[in-house]
């Protein structure tokens, strides 16, 4: 199955995004931190050069892709369109 934007890497969904400045890159952490919260499915987070985001979404009870990943970034693109 494929998500427009994401690629499927190492059992993980990641996709990647670079901001205007940290300012927005915040903001857009804390979108991502909410969502997650709300669904109880965490994306792995990490930022390099001040202002570039990589996500990376796993289940890693079951060591790989489940349909949650598959949902949980279906949902984030809803959500940034």
């Amino acid at each position: 199955m494929e998500i427009e934007n994401w690629k499927n890497s190492e059992n993980a969904l990641v996709r990647e995004f670079i901001f205007e400045n940290q300012t927005k890159l915040a903001e857009f952490v804390l979108l991502v931190a909410r969502y997650s919260d709300g669904v109880n499915h965490h994306a792995d987070m990490q930022i390099s050069e001040s202002r570039k985001l990589r996500l990376s979404i796993t289940t890693h009870d079951e060591n790989g892709l489940t349909q949650l990943d598959f949902d949980w970034a279906n949902g984030l693109n809803e959500r940034i369109k």
